[in-house]
């Protein structure tokens, strides 16, 4: 932990033109470690200024604290970044390159995996180019550039088109981050939220586009290393999250959620007027207009789903022990099985 955070610290203040970096801005989500306290607060002083810490009062999960990094940030854009990550040398000046020339353009670096054993780097994608999309059930994919957008390039290394992107890493300027709302703040902990912001800035005159000559390593954890206090007992965190992503940003285009993930529907997704009226204000685009001049290869991947002819629950008036199974199999393949249970 400790030592993750501090090299993702260290990795930028190296690698980044001096003159490009006005602060590496941490924030603290009511973290119990008791490094990253007082130990965390002198070890910094060491970089005169250039690293300032901040801290939530209270647990807010991942959403609001980037929220709230955000609001505090002084630079004109700013990058959100993971705190186990390791930047590659000239990360930051391609990223910064589309916005200078274009306000509203988000930029996303090539996301290159690191062992969490060994810490050695892998690169992602050997050389092709991938770019970000969903299926129905608002899981997160990515799928080979299409050749409309190949055509669209006059070098290899020049950056392109993306319809979303994984959420964790990306610049922007910061004004218009704010402008757009930031993220929802009725958004819970951690999921959904690169949905929210992809739509809202396709939808409402921005870009997304995926730079690849800029890398950065990123460690993806196999176990969630802390808790979310009293965020953690309100009902299905993601499902509420995309649940109100679905209902202000997909127009028509939400049954298809609904009819990929039905319980969902039920759910409640709290006021959602704020950002309807962000929408409103903003003048946004139709999510059909999205789908077909920007997401257009989603449905290439996953056409769009037939409604469901029935559904809920289905039991055995003969034998109470037996069970229908998927076997957790994808696509699913039913079968009977005995029921039982795990002790």
């Amino acid at each position: 932990m400790w030592s993750t955070l501090l090299r993702t610290v260290h990795s930028v203040i190296n690698r980044t033109p001096p003159h490009l970096l006005d602060e590496v801005l941490m924030v603290d989500d009511f973290s119990d470690k008791e490094p990253l306290k007082k130990a965390l607060e002198e070890y910094i002083e060491r970089f005169k200024g250039k690293v300032r810490l901040i801290r939530n009062a209270e647990r807010e999960g991942l959403i609001r604290t980037r929220s709230n990094g955000a609001k505090s940030a002084k630079a004109e854009v700013i990058f959100f970044l993971d705190a186990h990550c390791e930047v590659g040398v000239n990360w930051l000046p391609p990223l910064l390159a589309p916005i200078a020339r274009d306000r509203t353009v988000m930029t996303v670096p090539v996301i290159d995996g690191i062992d969490s054993d060994t810490f050695e780097i892998h690169a992602q994608y050997q050389g092709k180019l991938f770019r970000g999309i969903f299926e129905w059930g608002l899981l997160y994919k990515e799928t080979e550039l299409p050749e409309k957008e190949q055509k669209r390039r006059q070098r290899t290394s020049e950056p392109y088109k993306s319809p979303t992107h994984a959420g964790g890493l990306f610049a922007i300027n910061r004004d218009y981050f704010l402008e757009l709302g930031g993220y929802d703040d009725g958004l819970l902990i951690w999921g959904g939220e690169q949905y929210e912001l992809s739509f809202k800035i396709w939808q409402c005159g921005g870009s997304i586009e995926w730079v690849p000559c800029s890398h950065i390593g990123h460690i993806y954890r196999g176990f969630m290393p802390y808790g979310f206090g009293k965020l953690s007992g309100k009902g299905p965190i993601v499902s509420l999250n995309l649940k109100r992503v679905a209902e202000v940003w997909m127009d028509e285009y939400k049954e298809y959620y609904y009819i990929r993930e039905p319980l969902v529907r039920a759910l409640d997704e709290g006021d959602i007027s704020k950002q309807k009226a962000i929408r409103e204000r903003l003048n946004c685009k139709s999510f059909k207009w999205y789908m077909e001049n920007v997401a257009y290869d989603v449905v290439e991947e996953f056409p769009l789903l037939p409604a469901n002819l029935f559904w809920g629950e289905l039991r055995s008036v003969k034998d109470s022990w037996q069970c229908w199974d998927s076997r957790h199999d994808v696509p699913a393949k039913v079968d009977v099985s005995p029921w039982y249970i795990d002790k």
